[in-house]
């Protein structure tokens, strides 16, 4: 074991306030909207501590990305600043949607295309959503036998027991436990107090490290690469293969047109107290990456130094050993940056990080499991009846569904042999539903031409090429490229290619967008001419809904309505708005500046440790420190005003996603 019985006491009191939070939370869960999306209730500061952070895979796959191509990565994001931040600031699709009040992403397809339609995507999105799952707790539970250094197996009345699907079941088994009391009301409040957590933790973790490592150690080991693989410099990077500037371009091009689509957090989605709400979530949360985002970026890079470093050859011997006892080369690369922290952290900084994994891992699978289980009742099986369930009938199998998800994640992650990078899987499951489903979105929202079979097409269209791309993944070293090579044997560039299939997830994903988008106007362009009452969809003019403050038309041009500022936001919430947008602006616009200087006359290696210094350090520090207190405090404030509103919220029976056939017939 790696944890002292600090440590240990550390992990078990935060898993005693997680259960006790579900226990105490689960009483106000009185209706189907409560267990969905908290009677949409929850102001922004809550939704951005609760929403904030992914799991313990997330962590996994983010330093599994960032081990391999170090500073780099970070350089390549801040080229994706302006979509984010016109996300945040304009709503884009968020805002439409909150106003549509549809509880489920599908429930919105029903009500603008047909009942049909909803059922083909949500079956859809949940077998893409459960696939991409399905890996979760595999990931998860060797990330914590390896932490917390447990026994790969064990004998127990003379039977040899693995440890795995132990650690899969016990962790699991929390999160079934707060996803089914309490719903997305308990999943809110326990995932609020995890992140609040989480904020301080990556604070006293960010110090720690950057204490017991010095930015010339750091830089040092970042050094010891092969020719075009720089960890330092991005413009060095030409021979690496994945996560280069292709995979972040098209991630833009995938941020943009996939808002709201992925339903792995939809109780989150429709959670917000009003629209405006939902919108200032979304700004809020660009300030609370700094802390978290520093820390996650550190970690990998110090990993990466201390296992190549002569300086720290010694004390990261029995790191090696470990790390050489894997067989299995995928298991060791996405556990080198855990066994770093293994042999590094010290007591109770060690039992610390072991919460962030126990936090990361409950908190990211309860809101999945009820996502993809909701969604399976909500807009699969729903839409096949004629008539809404019972109340109590409807809560039983929603809890169903969600322990139904969970044991198939269990089985899968049993079964399934994991060939590629984390996120490059990500990205080739996602696009089975995102392929299509960001056409089909962003069309039904914003253009009443948008047809019904174009929705269709679109859709089919990214099903096809997703689910090809998995099959072509998994079949091409064993048959696709042998039986190619019989018929083209002198095709040099499949030769290069036999042992592994040579287009990424990412690429995968970037071709079904394309199909989808000229698919989807394409049809509604030929197709019968059709125009959706938009009114009626998003509750404006004659249909609106008097608890929404209307926003006011503005006929001349100003920089506000350019960014999204409207009459709903008060002078914090316009200074907040222009203070994410310079912020935001300032660093595209370094980006742009260094990056012509880069192409143009070159820059040194020196230049490149000077800027990460800076922009790592001083500024994230200093940022990530006032914004954790200031957007805990916020979050405290909205979690008691959540359950001050659900204790006076007048149950509604009727709010439970069930769209009436008159509702979904064409205007």
């Amino acid at each position: 074991m790696n944890l002292h019985w600090i440590d240990w006491c550390i992990v078990i009191l935060v898993l005693c306030v997680l259960i006790g939070i579900t226990f105490f939370t689960k009483r106000y869960n009185r209706s189907v909207s409560d267990f969905l999306a908290a009677n949409r209730l929850a102001g922004r500061y809550l939704l951005t501590v609760s929403a904030g952070f992914g799991g313990a895979i997330s962590l996994v796959a983010t330093w599994e990305m960032m081990y391999q191509n170090g500073l780099p990565v970070q350089w390549w994001k801040m080229m994706t600043t302006p979509l984010g931040l016109i996300i945040a600031l304009t709503g884009f699709v968020i805002y439409r949607f909150r106003e549509t009040r549809a509880l489920t992403m599908a429930q919105f397809f029903e009500m603008r295309y047909s009942r049909k339609f909803r059922f083909f995507s949500g079956f859809l999105c949940w077998t893409s959503g459960i696939l991409n799952y399905g890996i979760f707790p595999a990931v998860t539970a060797r990330f914590i036998i390896y932490f917390f250094g447990l026994p790969h197996s064990f004998m127990l009345w003379g039977f040899n027991i693995s440890t795995f699907p132990l650690v899969m079941i016990a962790y699991m088994g929390i999160a079934v436990y707060i996803a089914c009391a309490g719903g997305q009301i308990s999943i809110m409040l326990t995932d609020f107090f995890q992140g609040m957590l989480l904020l301080i933790i990556f604070l006293v973790i960010m110090f720690y490290l950057l204490t017991t490592f010095g930015w010339s150690d750091i830089i040092d080991g970042l050094k010891i690469t092969p020719i075009n693989q720089s960890l330092i410099n991005p413009f060095e990077t030409s021979q690496s293969e994945n996560f280069n500037v292709w995979y972040f371009l098209i991630g833009m091009m995938g941020t943009l047109y996939g808002v709201r689509a992925w339903q792995g957090n939809s109780g989150y989605n429709s959670a917000a107290k009003t629209p405006h709400e939902a919108v200032m979530a979304g700004i809020v949360g660009t300030w609370r990456t700094f802390a978290s985002e520093l820390c996650i970026v550190l970690i990998p890079v110090c990993a990466y130094a201390a296992f190549h470093s002569d300086k720290f050859a010694v004390a990261m011997a029995p790191a090696k050993e470990k790390l050489a006892e894997i067989a299995d080369p995928v298991i060791q690369t996405q556990m080198t940056v855990p066994l770093f922290l293994v042999n590094w952290l010290p007591i109770g900084i060690f039992g610390l990080f072991a919460v962030v994994v126990i936090a990361c891992a409950i908190s990211n699978d309860d809101t999945y499991i009820h996502a993809w289980g909701c969604i399976l009742i909500q807009d699969v099986i729903m839409p096949l009846r004629k008539k809404p369930f019972e109340p109590k009938t409807h809560m039983f199998i929603l809890r169903c569904g969600i322990v139904g998800v969970a044991i198939f994640g269990f089985i899968f992650s049993m079964l399934f042999p994991l060939k590629d990078f984390i996120l490059m899987y990500f990205s080739i499951t996602g696009a089975i539903y995102l392929g299509g489903a960001g056409a089909v979105i962003i069309g039904g929202l914003y253009w009443k031409r948008g047809s019904a079979p174009a929705a269709w097409t679109a859709m089919l269209t990214g099903t096809v090429i997703g689910f090809g791309g998995i099959i072509l993944q998994l079949s091409w070293v064993s048959a696709v490229a042998p039986y190619l090579h019989k018929i083209f044997p002198h095709f040099n560039w499949l030769t290069a290619n036999m042992n592994k299939f040579p287009i990424n997830g990412q690429y995968i994903y970037f071709i079904t967008m394309l199909a989808a988008i000229v698919s989807y106007i394409g049809v509604s362009l030929l197709g019968p001419k059709h125009c959706h009452n938009m009114d009626k969809l998003l509750h404006r003019g004659e249909y609106a809904d008097k608890n929404v403050m209307p926003l006011k038309n503005r006929d001349r041009f100003s920089f506000s309505k350019l960014i999204g500022i409207s009459s709903n936001f008060t002078c914090f919430d316009r200074f907040i708005a222009y203070a994410t947008a310079a912020w935001s602006l300032g660093w595209w616009g370094i980006f742009l500046i260094v990056s012509t200087l880069a192409l143009t006359i070159g820059l040194t290696t020196d230049f490149w440790i000077e800027f990460w210094w800076w922009k790592l350090i001083p500024f994230s520090i200093l940022l990530g420190t006032v914004c954790t207190v200031w957007i805990t405090i916020g979050g405290i404030r909205d979690a008691l005003q959540l359950i001050k509103d659900l204790r006076a919220e007048r149950i509604d029976n009727k709010d439970d996603g069930f769209v009436q056939a008159e509702e979904t017939k064409a205007e």
